[in-house]
């Protein structure tokens, strides 16, 4: 009986972290650009897709696993039901979807996926404009000043903490690095929020592989000598100038 309430309690914990009715849910759209049968899976659950497009509604912010599976055999079924162990796995990746946010990921035939963000308004509609160039109302986040500084869409400071700590909970630095890329690819940071991310990992040319990759999505990047502060040698701090005269 224990071990049953125990099941019963992980499944209902598990759908309530991934679905939600509230202010701060996003919407994801994946789509599969080739001719292929599909399925699509996102946190466990599988979706039936309409043209190879499959939209979800009310996610609630944080990291949702994504699968795509291209069906082998006759429409990936056999005389004896389901065949799917023999489905080949086309894209399977972790992504980061934030507070009111509608995040549309295109996954070509090849398994490339490519990721468009846009912000949700009150009504639930979403920009045409990308969510780069998107401007928030003043009262959206008052603790994101770098916004209406000029300084672009900077990730907000509890989006940061949970960002961190989801970094932080991986045991393997090359795990660490894999995480911190989608979460750069995702935001935009000020430089002592890189220096902040930089700080999570010990090995120095990890350190220095993730500065010189959060380069390009800082938006302050006059101040990026802060993040030499993260570094035990001064060759690191050498090579990092090096790549920022180049890459100016």
């Amino acid at each position: 009986m224990k071990k049953i309430y125990t099941i019963l309690a992980g499944s209902l914990m598990s759908l309530l972290s991934f679905a939600g009715n509230g202010y701060d849910d996003g919407k994801l759209s994946i789509t599969y650009a080739g001719n292929d049968d599909i399925r699509i899976s996102v946190d466990g659950r599988e979706y039936t897709d309409r043209d190879n497009t499959v939209m979800i509604d009310n996610l609630r912010p944080g990291y949702h696993t994504i699968k795509v599976y291209k069906k082998r055999g006759r429409n990936g079924w056999d005389i004896f039901g389901s065949n799917k162990n023999r489905d080949k796995v086309l894209y399977s990746n972790s992504m980061y979807i934030k507070s009111r946010t509608f995040v549309d990921v295109m996954i070509n035939r090849f398994g490339r996926a490519f990721v468009d963000e846009r912000r949700i308004d009150n009504n639930g509609r979403w920009d045409d404009d990308r969510y780069d160039d998107d401007r928030y109302d003043d009262d959206y986040d008052h603790n994101n000043d770098d916004w209406n500084n000029g300084n672009g869409n900077v990730i907000r400071d509890r989006d940061f903490t949970a960002a961190k700590e989801q970094i932080k909970k991986e045991w393997f630095e090359n795990t660490r690095l894999t995480i911190a890329k989608q979460i750069i690819d995702a935001n935009n940071f000020r430089s002592s929020q890189v220096k902040e991310i930089v700080n999570l990992f010990t090995f120095e040319n990890n350190k220095l592989e993730i500065a010189k990759y959060a380069y390009r999505k800082t938006v302050d990047k006059q101040n990026y000598f802060q993040v030499n502060d993260a570094f035990t040698f001064s060759s690191s701090k050498d090579e990092l100038a090096r790549f920022i005269r180049d890459n100016r």
